[in-house]
């Protein structure tokens, strides 16, 4: 009997220190189990308005127990899809460059010390109002802004080196004001440049070019616009630019209900090359480098033939709600290639290859994908969300991860393209309901045989 009642005792008193430890969580690691083996925690995602969405945890970057967990939850693995987000803000994109040189200390710094113009202006404002035809050449100087009158008109002569110097106090930026009409005549060999007063123009030095509801024939010919916050922006108004190229400024272009056709020329090392905002735009011939967004467009009409982009570091060309027709240009190394949403029209002939991410992101679009070379990009060849577009003719191979991710419910077809060579396991290049139940089929049978000729694909 003594012997029962010490047993009991021990068991109780087992119990007593086991109890605590059961509810407390810690008995799984004292015995080494995993602890919500079959509810892991969410992928951490940051993003910020000025970067490229961040996905940790991707495959090669996961601890033995994470990749445990995703291979248990099949579901994780859409975090790996999640596209990337037009961008809400733009118009805040600073440069790299810019970005690059801030300090990295909250201290006050010294100012740097630098050299302005010295060359003697043969024209000089200070905060005037042009009502008559005017009529620039040589060295011109603006101190505070220049307002050209309606039904007036500035012309500026080949050669011409345009400066804009501000004031003191916050938003006291030099600027140019046309609410009449601006022709800028420059030559290729003798163009016309509008800069800051200091001869290292920077972001922001001066305002911009500013058209006031000019809807009359504004001509922007063979012309560089460097330093400003916005270097031409353009509202309710009608222009022409030919071989016109932004550089240094926190936006190339913006233009609000206004008609544009750009023709050479582009953007380089800005914020965002060109914003475009419920517009009717035709761009041919343009180059968009080394921005942290090439092209953005809202509710607008864009033409875009045998373009550029490259080295842009957020997003090549982001559209929401276009109609589009981008035909035989290139987006090659950039963040993201192309990001589509609510939008209608074709990507034909063009080359999306080498980009960090996406090459070709669809939501909610009814977009035409033919005759493409959509190559190498790091981690999706061509992302779509839904069966609202179709795919067909295209080169799509050597991506990342997939050459196609259907992160939607609904079938997408992508019959007759080329997918590699015939070695290529095609089911295991494309992420569809076979990887996942919960995601639409992709029909891609059949498939090319022999890859679209180049030549074919570039006519």
């Amino acid at each position: 009997m003594r012997i029962l009642f010490i047993n009991r005792l021990y068991v109780v008193l087992l119990l007593a220190f086991l109890l605590p430890l059961l509810l407390s969580g810690c008995l799984s690691e004292f015995f080494g189990w995993e602890k919500n083996a079959l509810t892991p925690e969410p992928t951490e995602i940051t993003s910020t308005s000025d970067r490229v969405k961040t996905i940790k945890g991707l495959p090669g970057e996961q601890s033995a127990q994470e990749r445990k967990m995703t291979k248990l939850c099949p579901p994780v693995e859409e975090k790996l899809f999640t596209p990337q987000l037009i961008p809400q803000a733009p118009e805040s994109l600073m440069p790299l460059s810019t970005l690059a040189t801030q300090p990295l200390s909250d201290f006050p710094q010294a100012p740097v010390r630098r050299e302005a113009s010295t060359s003697p202006p043969d024209f000089y404002y200070c905060d005037a109002m042009l009502t008559e035809d005017t009529a620039w050449h040589g060295e011109v100087l603006i101190e505070g802004g220049v307002t050209i009158a309606p039904q007036t008109t500035l012309t500026v002569q080949s050669g011409t080196v345009v400066r804009f110097k501000g004031r003191a106090g916050a938003g006291a930026h030099a600027v140019l004001v046309v609410q009449g009409r601006i022709v800028v005549n420059g030559a290729a060999d003798k163009p016309i440049i509008f800069t800051s007063l200091y001869e290292d123009a920077t972001t922001g030095d001066w305002q911009g070019i500013v058209l006031l509801a000019s809807g009359k024939k504004n001509l922007i010919e063979n012309c560089r616009i460097i330093g400003a916050e916005t270097g031409f922006d353009a509202s309710f108004s009608t222009v022409t630019f030919k071989n016109a190229f932004f550089s240094k400024c926190r936006t190339g272009a913006r233009l609000q209900e206004s008609f544009a056709v750009m023709t050479g020329g582009g953007a380089g090392e800005c914020g965002a090359g060109m914003l475009l905002y419920d517009c009717e735009a035709d761009i041919r011939s343009a180059d968009f480098f080394g921005n942290r967004l090439g092209i953005f467009a809202a509710g607008t009409s864009l033409s875009l033939t045998d373009s550029r982009f490259t080295g842009n570091n957020l997003l090549a060309l982001t559209a929401d709600t276009c109609r589009l027709n981008i035909m035989g240009s290139s987006f090659t190394a950039n963040g993201n290639g192309l990001s589509l949403a609510g939008c209608e029209g074709a990507i034909t002939a063009n080359r999306i290859d080498k980009n960090a991410a996406y090459g070709l992101s669809l939501a909610h679009s009814k977009v035409k994908v033919n005759s493409n070379e959509i190559e190498q990009n790091a981690k999706i060849g061509l992302r779509v969300e839904d069966g609202k577009g179709i795919a067909w003719g295209n080169a799509i191979s050597a991506n990342g991860d997939y050459d196609l991710c259907n992160a939607g419910s609904e079938e997408f077809r992508a019959i007759g393209n080329w997918w590699g060579n015939i070695t290529v396991d095609v089911a295991g290049r494309i992420y569809d309901q076979h990887m996942d139940a919960g995601r639409g089929r992709v029909l891609y049978l059949p498939v090319m045989q022999k890859r679209p000729d180049p030549v074919a694909l570039w006519e």
